[in-house]
């Protein structure tokens, strides 16, 4: 025996004649196995249940039901259905072995029987039985593991989700602080020459007077970036389904988006925007986060063009509302078009990973989240795209939808 065998592998003898039973019985003992025996049909299908045997040798010519009948009364129950059987005849008998097969029968031997041709048989389907089983456990175990691992990816996609989302709201709290800093040193310097601290000079009031109206204008400018930034911080955190403009929501992050060097001072921006849209029912968050991906995704890609174009352009059809986000960027490689949904792709460099000096990196879960948020009230995202020219990007949005 091996290890796919048990130590002492059963087996269960069924004949309706004691002197075949006898000789099998010694002969199989001293072959190591431990047998059962019963006289017919109906003292197997019962000593089968009790005795759970890894091979059945059933003979077919027998009283009452016979072997035909018993072996698929065997195959029809559950518990006993995948146990080898082994059909045994006379030589002198005419039996249908197809018909043996068919019902599930994996061998026959012949009475009387050559001790060598048999227990080769035997050891052959008992090896075969268990490796089955071993296999079949296996294969549980694996699905078990494959459910597992799924689970725990998508449970750490969505946390990478999230991850993503705040890492976009950083990115860009980073970029309005280094904006805010900027105005701070601005006002300073404004000061310094309205006071006359920069050149120790007498200033005039009409200088002054200038240099104060300047200050009183970069003030402002600061406090609406910082009202821009209060506004979204509130509408971000608002989870509630809510009958929303989606032109109203383009313009609030437009705003917000102000604070952007790039998207201010380097980006030309076209707008053309349909001002006939309905309200329907949205998560204001979801459609921020949808726009904020796809505004920071183009101006990424345009982060090295010397002309900076971003076109949004809302639109309609009788079911569906379009929000198309285009920008004149790298492009994206025609056989790369359909990977742009997959989590983790990216083609700006990762985190990390050698790049180019201001070049953007990336995570890969941007366009991916767009598209998960989407598909939650039947919507999606299409994108069209030429190398060095750049992409359009469209989100369909339907005017019924589920929120």
């Amino acid at each position: 025996m091996d290890n796919l065998t048990p130590k002492t592998p059963k087996l269960l003898i069924v004949d309706d004649q004691p002197h075949n039973l006898g000789i099998l019985f010694d002969f199989l003992t001293r072959s190591g196995f431990k047998i059962f025996v019963a006289l017919d049909g109906e003292s197997a299908l019962q000593r089968t249940e009790v005795t759970e045997p890894d091979l059945i040798i059933l003979d077919v010519m027998m009283p009452g039901i016979d072997g035909f009948e018993t072996c698929k009364r065997l195959k029809q129950n559950p518990s006993t259905q995948d146990i080898p059987i082994i059909f045994m005849t006379a030589l002198s008998d005419t039996v249908d072995k197809v018909q043996g097969f068919k019902l599930g029968a994996v061998d026959y031997i012949t009475k009387p029987i050559h001790q060598e041709e048999v227990l080769s048989r035997i050891q052959t389907h008992i090896k075969l039985y268990h490796l089955q089983n071993q296999l079949q456990t296996k294969t549980e175990e694996l699905a078990h593991l494959n459910q597992n691992l799924e689970e725990i990816v998508q449970a750490r996609t969505q946390q990478l989700i999230e991850q993503e989302k705040t890492a976009l709201i950083g990115r860009l709290t980073q970029g309005i602080v280094h904006n805010l800093r900027n105005r701070i040193q601005l006002i300073l310097s404004y000061k310094c020459l309205a006071t006359g601290e920069m050149t120790e000079e007498a200033v005039s009031p009409e200088t002054t007077f200038a240099y104060l109206e300047k200050m009183a204008e970069v003030t402002w400018d600061m406090s609406q970036i910082l009202d821009n930034l209060m506004h979204k911080s509130k509408m971000d955190h608002s989870l509630q389904l809510t009958s929303l403009n989606v032109n109203d929501i383009l313009k609030k992050e437009l705003d917000f988006w102000q604070a952007n060097l790039q998207f201010k001072h380097k980006v030309k921006k076209k707008y053309v925007l349909d001002e006939h849209i309905p309200l329907i029912p949205l998560v204001y968050t979801d459609i921020s986060q949808i726009l904020d991906n796809l505004i920071g995704n183009a101006l990424d890609a345009m982060w090295d063009k010397e002309e900076q174009t971003l076109t949004i352009i809302t639109r309609q059809d009788e079911d569906n509302l379009y929000i198309d986000v285009q920008d004149t960027g790298c492009g994206i490689p025609p056989e790369n078009l359909s990977k742009v949904f997959d989590p983790f792709y990216t083609t700006k460099p990762l985190k990390g990973e050698e790049k180019q000096r201001n070049q953007p990196t990336g995570t890969g879960l941007g366009i991916y989240t767009c598209m998960q948020i989407l598909k939650g009230f039947g919507g999606d995202i299409k994108v069209t795209s030429e190398l060095n020219k750049g992409s359009i990007f469209t989100v369909r949005i339907p005017k019924q939808n589920n929120g």
